[in-house]
């Protein structure tokens, strides 16, 4: 039940309790967010539970996905079940059967999951990862010096 509803644009919501059942909707900003079969631009709540959803941008304290994807999910505590994001930052990170392009976490527990890049403090589970922490440092230290070389060599080649 939707107890205070204000609307900014047509596509925009603002309340205490949003539950979205099919379709989707711009932004969203509540305490809590339910969203069912349906899709959303942007969350930012206190709670956010997606089941057969997608969202481009989600931000809680609490977010739990189930055959979801997200571009962007951060909170303190995130739960993704079969589902999928292109990068995860929390807290507490729960990732069971599901992909994840880049994850940074404090404590982060996966069962059968991917993940490109993984960025943890504690690790608990099985997880296939491209690189992990001491990989991508490695890879981003290389990246720069590549990067610092070529601006420096085409530097020296304008001067002539």
């Amino acid at each position: 039940m939707v107890a205070e509803k204000k609307e900014k644009r047509q596509d925009d919501l603002q309340a205490d309790v949003i539950r979205l059942e099919g379709g989707t909707i711009q932004d969203v900003e509540a305490e809590v967010v339910d969203i069912h079969q349906g899709g959303a631009n942007r969350i930012n709540a206190e709670s956010v539970d997606i089941q057969q959803g997608a969202a481009f941008v989600v931000n809680g304290e609490s977010v739990v996905m189930q055959h979801s994807a997200a571009g962007l999910a951060q909170g303190k505590t995130i739960i993704i079940e079969d589902g999928s994001a292109a990068a995860v930052y929390g807290q507490d990170v729960r990732v069971s059967t599901s992909r994840v392009g880049l994850m940074a976490s404090k404590n982060a527990t996966l069962q059968n999951s991917r993940s490109v890049i993984l960025l943890a403090g504690e690790v608990h589970g099985n997880v296939e990862t491209v690189m992990d922490t001491r990989q991508a440092v490695l890879a981003g230290l290389i990246s720069g010096m590549a990067v610092g070389l070529v601006l420096f060599v085409g530097g020296l080649l304008r001067h002539r």
